[in-house]
């Protein structure tokens, strides 16, 4: 889905651009006892392990893999944790837009009707209905995942439950911006959405999947992030330099 929701959105940019111009043992009946009940469970409980992977995943750079519906549409990125910077791009497609998103300003580029130029937008002042928010955080599983209200281990560092997405907690502009959009679109949904996760033996979040109710035009959509190469070097800087021009009040969706 994720692939569709992008073409469409930089269409929709586009077309706005040239309108506009721009655990414990069980009991035993005592010492040497022949019947013993099973031990507990031990260890951190599944929405525990998650929260963990959500913290400790925040504080590091990564690289990101948004899937399309195959491989080829998939849309990749990365993020400069130190800088607060990240940045995804589409690797297909005779238009290939490139999003760059810091705390409180996105940028887009790579379109033809932009003429080379990077339109930059202030994240607060986007309209909460214009697709665009979209892409206003890079890092969104670890934002939904703050409003995990159960989960279970199905294998191996591997998890699903349920995410309540008005419980979700917002930390940046552009969190708030994601959640404002997904929780509107799901309306009496977004309380009890589905997911599925996977955290890796070091802890870090590798892998979100969820359906967000009427995210895509009013239908169902997969949400699919990968996140790999945790700590990796990466320095991203924001646009700057004459290429780098205001939106139009238009490209907000007001």
């Amino acid at each position: 889905m994720l692939s569709r929701f992008i073409v469409a959105a930089a269409l929709g940019i586009t077309l706005v651009a040239s309108a506009a111009g721009c655990g414990a043992a069980g009991p035993a009946d005592g010492p040497g006892a022949a019947d013993v009940s099973p031990a507990a469970p031990t260890g951190p409980k599944p929405t525990e392990v998650l929260a963990a992977a959500v913290t400790k995943t925040t504080g590091v750079s990564l690289k990101l893999t948004l899937a399309g519906d195959t491989a080829e549409e998939n849309v990749a990125g990365s993020y400069d944790a130190p800088h607060g910077i990240g940045s995804i791009a589409q690797t297909t497609g005779a238009d290939r837009m490139t999003v760059t998103v810091t705390a409180d300003d996105l940028y887009l580029a790579g379109l033809s009707d932009f003429n080379g130029k990077t339109m930059h937008l202030k994240i607060t002042k986007i309209d909460a209905k214009s697709p665009i928010v979209m892409f206003t955080d890079l890092l969104a599983p670890l934002t939904m995942l703050t409003g995990v209200t159960d989960a279970t281990a199905t294998g191996p560092g591997s998890f699903a439950g349920t995410l309540d997405l008005t419980k979700a907690r917002s930390t940046t502009a552009g969190s708030k911006k994601f959640l404002d959009f997904v929780v509107a679109a799901a309306a009496a949904k977004a309380g009890a959405v589905r997911f599925t996760a996977t955290v890796d033996a070091q802890g870090y979040l590798t892998g979100f999947k969820a359906t967000l109710p009427a995210i895509d035009e009013g239908k169902d959509g997969e949400y699919d992030v990968t996140f790999s190469d945790f700590g990796a070097a990466l320095t991203l800087t924001k646009p700057s330099g004459s290429k780098v021009i205001e939106a139009p009040a238009a490209l907000y969706g007001k």
